[in-house]
């Protein structure tokens, strides 16, 4: 008998969580995002990833990975796009705040 308990109560587990998974594919409440907000979120996510990226290229660079030009050029470019996603997120800051 709690054998039989047991395999109920995970298949009612299992439901909840495909419930849970699916619900917001059927109109779940989820939130508009204005067109501003989610060009923000895009920068945000740039930059994160940019910096992650200049992060790997000193571990590379670090361990022999890349040489010393290499690692000047692809720095640079890196640093370099990271600046402008910084400058434009900036800028939204500002013009949100106004």
């Amino acid at each position: 008998m709690s054998d039989a308990l047991l395999i109920l109560v995970g298949l009612w587990l299992l439901l909840a969580a495909v419930w849970l998974a699916i619900h917001p594919l059927f109109g779940g409440s989820v939130e508009p995002v204005s067109p501003a907000v989610a060009h923000r979120r895009e920068l945000e996510t740039e930059k994160a990833r940019l910096l992650e990226e200049i992060h790997e290229l000193k571990l590379d660079y670090a361990t022999g990975k890349l040489s010393e030009e290499d690692h000047a050029v692809l720095e640079a470019r890196l640093k370099s796009r990271a600046v402008e996603v910084m400058q434009k997120l900036e800028a939204t800051a500002g013009r949100s705040s106004e």
